[in-house]
């Protein structure tokens, strides 16, 4: 019995630990998602992505920047332009004329990031892939929605799988002191995957390879790597930590139980001299 026991924590373990990686990629994915996060790093590659596949900058500057210029010169500079490219829709702040052309192309592009996370897609999220020129999508409100409800459902298969290794184990103590290193070691992965997916992305760029327009918003949707990196790091730690100050415990317990079986050997022993001394005195006595 305790060989099947043994040879289930094994596999119990295992998945434990391919769900706490698959747990962390999602939890990158889903921090790195956020605007705040991303918008910064996602203009510059969604300005390239359009250069690319609707030559958006020449569109603007050649033929409808001069088409602001007349829309807005009757506005003030609260007023926008709103234009049509290929079925994506850009809106520019009259305000932003007075800079040049290429700064019309940043307000545009801007915008248009903005009002692309936050649209509503009718899609699910592989469909998306289909029926979506520029996987856009990939960089939205809407992706990170859809994985944050993978997250949460790893995160419970995951402590659903170390109730079962606790139910699994023999000495309940020595859980902390397997799952912490499995913690741990499932948060190596991410120390520098970032760094690693922008090497991967720059040689195939630099390749005759075409990786397509999905593979250039890899890098973005992994951006809090590092961050996971150390959650989980202080999380693997804390969980060890509790197992080893358990063990110190149970050790202390045990010392302490020593001594006082110790302590009452010697109690009884000297409970027992006195008693032959008080029986010895008493027949003294009778005599």
């Amino acid at each position: 019995m305790g060989f099947i026991k043994g040879g289930l924590l094994v596999i119990v373990s295992v998945l434990f630990f391919i769900s706490l990686l698959l747990m962390n990629s999602l939890l990158v994915v889903s921090l790195s998602l956020d605007y705040d996060n991303i918008k910064t790093e996602l203009v510059p590659v969604v300005k390239d992505t359009l250069k690319e596949n609707i030559n958006v900058s020449s569109i603007i500057e050649f033929e409808k920047y001069p088409l602001m210029q007349q829309y807005c010169e009757n506005l003030s500079e609260t007023g926008e332009y709103v234009f049509n490219i290929e079925g994506y829709t850009f809106v520019v702040q009259c305000s932003s004329l007075s800079n040049g052309a290429e700064a019309v192309v940043d307000s545009a592009i801007d915008n248009f990031v903005y009002e692309q996370y936050y649209k509503e897609y009718d899609c699910k999220f592989m469909d998306c892939f289909k029926e979506e020129k520029i996987p856009i999508f990939l960089v939205s409100e809407h992706s990170q929605n859809y994985f944050y409800g993978k997250f949460y459902y790893l995160l419970l298969s995951s402590l659903v799988l170390l109730a079962l290794m606790f139910l699994l184990i023999e000495k309940k103590t020595n859980l902390p002191l397997i799952a912490g290193p499995l913690i741990i070691l499932s948060s190596l992965l991410f120390a520098k995957l970032e760094s690693l997916l922008l090497w991967i992305i720059e040689k195939l760029a630099s390749s005759p390879i075409n990786v397509g327009d999905s593979f250039k918003f890899l890098n973005l949707i992994f951006v809090q790597s590092s961050k996971v990196f150390l959650i989980m790091l202080i999380i693997g730690i804390v969980v060890l930590a509790f197992g080893i100050i358990l063990k110190f415990f149970a050790i202390g317990f045990k010392i302490n139980e020593f001594f006082l079986k110790f302590s009452k050997k010697e109690g009884k022993k000297e409970s027992e001299k006195l008693d032959k001394i008080k029986s010895k005195v008493q027949k003294g006595k009778k005599k």
